[in-house]
């Protein structure tokens, strides 16, 4: 058991709503730990660009995405929730993904519903199957060698199928020892209220329509304990990044990006560099 994995256990279990810090890499999720953030999520898009430099149509593999963790969870002492995709094939797959996710020190293990890969001249390509998603979970189950560790049962069936088919859906995965379910595509409160009628599992929404997101009342009565609003820190980091190189490209100078630049106390904090500098003292020796 581990104390991070306690301590988004008890997030679900609270009769409120907290809000994520959607991150995408040790920095960032090193950030989101000094500013006292209980959970922190990485998205399979951004964490393929942010590891890899990819978009989100390209398939990472496994141990793309648990080292991307690893790096996390070293270096950030946070509750981490990941978007494991498929599970990276079959249930049998799903089995060691889980695995490896757990000795990277992942929290929260989400597996999803969605046909992957995409497919050729396919735009939208479905979900899986409802049996093959149970089997999955399943495996995703068994697999723990935590018992503390949380497997997210997550599924896009509410943008992608009509209610009655996504309610039936979300009703096979409740059963299957997953212990929360992460909810894409919701667009309605008549969907999110429905979704709580059948399932007595903590729902995790991502990217909900702002009449939802903004009323933590409703959030709460629904059964809502973690809200995600998408990659918001990731899209401000790219533009940053691209319009201070270009500044500097063109021949901007140094002294006009002023306070647009992390002070030195900040980076300090940032990087960690009094507690290692406290280790150095501590340790070093001559």
């Amino acid at each position: 058991m581990s104390r991070v994995r306690e301590q988004f256990r008890s997030v679900l279990a609270r009769p409120t709503c907290t809000l994520a810090a959607n991150i995408f890499d040790p920095l960032s999720a090193s950030i989101a730990h000094m500013l006292e953030y209980e959970v922190c999520v990485l998205s399979g898009s951004v964490g393929k660009v942010a590891n890899l430099g990819v978009p989100d149509g390209v398939l990472s593999n496994m141990s793309d995405v648990v080292d991307h963790c690893r790096r996390i969870t070293r270096i950030a002492d946070v509750s981490l929730m990941v978007d494991a995709e498929d599970g990276f094939g079959n249930a049998v797959n799903v089995a060691r993904t889980v695995r490896e996710m757990e000795a990277a020190g992942v929290s929260g293990i989400e597996i999803e519903d969605n046909f992957v890969p995409k497919q050729f001249g396919v735009q939208n390509p479905g979900l899986i199957s409802k049996e093959e998603q149970v089997g999955k979970l399943r495996a995703a189950v068994a697999a723990r060698t935590d018992p503390t560790t949380v497997i997210v049962a997550r599924s896009a069936a509410l943008g992608l199928t009509p209610l009655d088919e996504a309610l039936d859906r979300i009703q096979a995965y409740s059963q299957t020892g997953a212990e929360a379910l992460m909810l894409t595509g919701s667009s309605s409160r008549d969907q999110l209220e429905a979704v709580h009628r059948v399932t007595t599992l903590p729902l995790c929404v991502l990217s909900p329509p702002a009449d939802i997101r903004n009323d933590p009342a409703f959030l709460a009565a629904t059964g809502v304990k973690i809200l995600m609003l998408g990659n918001p820190t990731f899209a401000v980091a790219v533009k940053a990044i691209f319009d201070r190189l270009r500044h500097l490209k063109e021949s901007g100078s140094l002294e006009e990006l002023g306070d647009r630049q992390a002070t030195p106390d900040l980076l300090r904090s940032v990087n960690r560099t009094d507690e290692f500098l406290q280790w150095q003292e501590e340790y070093l020796r001559p």
